[in-house]
C-alpha cells in the first residue's frame, strides 16, 4: 500500500500535505481547454498537488486511460445504465468504491456523477462553473440535477466561478462560498502573431462554442449582415440544432471555423477587427463567467458584448457593454474608431490554481 492509500483509508490528510485529487469533470479532456483543464494543469505544475485524475463524463465505450500532462491521468468511466434510468448516479458510486478511495480531495465539476461518488468524511468542493438547473433542459433532468446539488451543498465546500452563482447559493443554501473566477494563459498572450484570416474585412469574431441557448442568433444574423462588417467569424464547438445552424451557414457573410486548440486563441483573437458576444440574456447566462470575456480583454482589441455572461461584472477602455438594441451600432462605432489597446490586468490561471487550493477543505 502506498503512503497516500494509507493517508486516504486511515487518516485524513495531514494539514499542508500535498494532496491527491481527482476531478470529476463535465467535459472530456480535449485541446479545447476549458476552465478545470486549465487548473488542473497549473495545480500540477506548481506543486499545489501530488497527482490529479481527471474522470471524465461517462461513456459506453470508454477510452483507454491516457496521460496527456506528467501528473495527470486520465480516464472515461463507463456507464451501463441510461442517465434517465440512474446511470449517472451508478457510475459516481462505482467510482466512490474504486478509484477514488486513493484521493484526499474530490474535486467534483459534475453534479449527478459527484453527488454520490462524495463518501463519508471525504473532503470534497463543488466547483459549480454554471448554474445547470436554469439551462434549457428537459423537467426530469432539472430534477436531477436539483438532487445532486441539495446533496452536494450538505457534503462539499463549494467554490463558484461567478459573483452571480455565489449569491445564488447563498441564498439557496446559506452556502458562503469561495469566489475563484476564471483567467488566462499569461504566457500564451504576451505577444501573440494575427492569424490570416479569410474573407473580406473588416473581421468581426466569437471565440467560443456557438449553442443557440446561448448565443443570440438573429442579433448575430443582423450584424453580420451590417454592411460595415466584411466577415463574421465564429471559432469553436458548434453546437447549433438544425433550424438554427441552416439560417447561419445560409448567410454569406459568416465563416464558422469549428474549434481550436487553446493555444491558437490568442492568434485568432488578436486577428479580429472586433471582438464580440452576443449571448442571450438569460438566468443561465447570467451565471456565467465566461472564459473568453478575460481573453477578449486580454487581447487588447475592441469588444462589444450583451451584459451578461460576465461582461456585465467587467470594465475596460475598449469594452462596451450594451443591450441589443444598440448591439450592432456599437460593433460598427468601432470599426470606424479602433482603440490602442488595453491596459487593464487580467488574472491569470497560474493565480487562479493557487486561490482554489486555498479554498480546499485540508
Amino acid at each position: 500500500m502506498s503512503p497516500s492509500q494509507e493517508r486516504s483509508s486511515s487518516a485524513p490528510p495531514v494539514p499542508g500535505a500535498v494532496p491527491a485529487v481527482a476531478l470529476l469533470s463535465l467535459e472530456p479532456w480535449d485541446d479545447v481547454w476549458r476552465r478545470n483543464q486549465h487548473i488542473a494543469a497549473e495545480l500540477v505544475r506548481q506543486g499545489l498537488v501530488e497527482r490529479l485524475l481527471f474522470v471524465e463524463p461517462p461513456a459506453r465505450r470508454p477510452l483507454p486511460v491516457r496521460r496527456p500532462v506528467p501528473g495527470i491521468s486520465v480516464v472515461t468511466p463507463r456507464r451501463t445504465l441510461p442517465k434517465r434510468a440512474g446511470g449517472n448516479a451508478a457510475v459516481g458510486l462505482a467510482l466512490r468504491a474504486g478509484l477514488l478511495r486513493t484521493a484526499d480531495l474530490l474535486w467534483v465539476n459534475d453534479p449527478e456523477v459527484g453527488a454520490t461518488a462524495v463518501r463519508r468524511g471525504q473532503p470534497a468542493v463543488y466547483d459549480v462553473t454554471d448554474d445547470w438547473r436554469e439551462a434549457p433542459a428537459a423537467p426530469r433532468e432539472v430534477r436531477r440535477i436539483v438532487r445532486a446539488e441539495d446533496r452536494l451543498a450538505r457534503t462539499s465546500a463549494t467554490v463558484v466561478c461567478s459573483q452571480v452563482l455565489r449569491t445564488r447559493w447563498q441564498e439557496r443554501y446559506g452556502v458562503d462560498a469561495a469566489l475563484v473566477p476564471n483567467g488566462i494563459d499569461a504566457s500564451a498572450w504576451r505577444a501573440p502573431a494575427a492569424r490570416p484570416l479569410t474573407g473580406p474585412g473588416p473581421h468581426v469574431g466569437y471565440v467560443g462554442t456557438l449553442h443557440h441557448e446561448r448565443v443570440d442568433v438573429p442579433l448575430a444574423l443582423t450584424l453580420a449582415a451590417h454592411p460595415s462588417v466584411g466577415t463574421l467569424h465564429f471559432v469553436g464547438p458548434v453546437a447549433l440544432d438544425a433550424e438554427h445552424r441552416a439560417r447561419v451557414e445560409a448567410e454569406p457573410k459568416i465563416r464558422l471555423h469549428g474549434p481550436v486548440p487553446a493555444t491558437d486563441v490568442p492568434a485568432w483573437t488578436s486577428a479580429m477587427d472586433v471582438l464580440v458576444c452576443p449571448h442571450r440574456i438569460t438566468p443561465f447566462t447570467l451565471s456565467l463567467d465566461a472564459i473568453k470575456s478575460y481573453e477578449y480583454l486580454a487581447s487588447g482589441r475592441p469588444v462589444v458584448a450583451t451584459p451578461t455572461s460576465g461582461f456585465q461584472h467587467l470594465s475596460a477602455p475598449q469594452l462596451c457593454v450594451t443591450d441589443t438594441d444598440g448591439f450592432v451600432t456599437a460593433v460598427a462605432d468601432w470599426l470606424t474608431r479602433p482603440p490602442s489597446g488595453s491596459d487593464r490586468e487580467v488574472g491569470t490561471w497560474a493565480q487562479r490554481a493557487r486561490e482554489f487550493r486555498a479554498a480546499w477543505p485540508l
